[in-house]
């Protein structure tokens, strides 16, 4: 992979993380962190603080989880032929095709975290998000495939790209968690606005595994 796939795969991971972000993974953490925020905290920085906490704490789960993910990619990858390893790469597409209908269809995005890790304690926001990443929802584990399969068996690349990714879907939290004295609560419980963010992530699920499929066909 020259330099110019290499830019594109980053960018086209953070645009990626930016739209997810907002995606139904949002609606099960939300559950969680915003109430908290609205009952501990004061004004708009406050707020802001935590969703920043929360989120450097998913960033560095899940630069671990693609520098991890990469690693079991290569170490499997060597037991295939480049023939077989297409057929890998192709099964791959279709688990994040499938996981893109599965968002459609509104499954499969439990995180199963207890409330007793939100205590009044800010810096536990931290813990949180660290705890968030590494339990990541379906659509999430779907990406940190693809990084696998783009990054190219170097476990560097494989951290940057999930880095990009997770600095991408930090806006949402950092923002909303700015936002929660100001904006109504009940505007994150719109079904018809959750739907939407919904479709929106399966369909960047779907074109990153069509991609990868693009990908493999190209393979020489």
């Amino acid at each position: 992979m020259n330099q110019t796939d290499f830019l594109s795969n980053g960018l086209r991971l953070l645009i990626a993380g930016f739209i997810m972000g907002w995606g139904p993974c949002l609606a099960h953490t939300a559950v969680l962190l915003f109430p908290f925020i609205g009952a501990t905290k004061k004004n708009w920085q406050e707020g802001l603080r935590v969703g920043l906490l929360f989120s450097m704490g998913r960033l560095l789960a899940l630069a671990i989880l693609g520098g991890l993910a990469t690693i079991t990619f290569s170490f499997i990858n060597q037991f295939f032929s480049p023939q077989r390893s297409r057929w890998l790469y192709l099964i791959l597409a279709l688990f994040m095709i499938g996981v893109g209908v599965f968002v459609i269809l509104g499954k499969g995005f439990r995180i199963h975290i207890g409330r007793g890790i939100l205590d009044k304690a800010t810096k536990s926001m931290f813990l949180f998000g660290f705890l968030v990443g590494f339990a990541p929802c379906l659509p999430y584990l779907a990406v940190l495939t693809y990084i696998a399969c783009v990054a190219e068996n170097i476990i560097l690349k494989g951290i940057f790209y999930a880095a990009l990714f997770a600095i991408g879907s930090a806006v949402a939290p950092v923002a909303l968690g700015a936002l929660m004295g100001v904006i109504p609560e009940r505007l994150f419980k719109r079904a018809k606005l959750r739907k939407g963010f919904a479709l929106l992530c399966a369909a960047v699920l779907i074109l990153f595994g069509l991609h990868l499929i693009y990908y493999v066909l190209n393979l020489v």
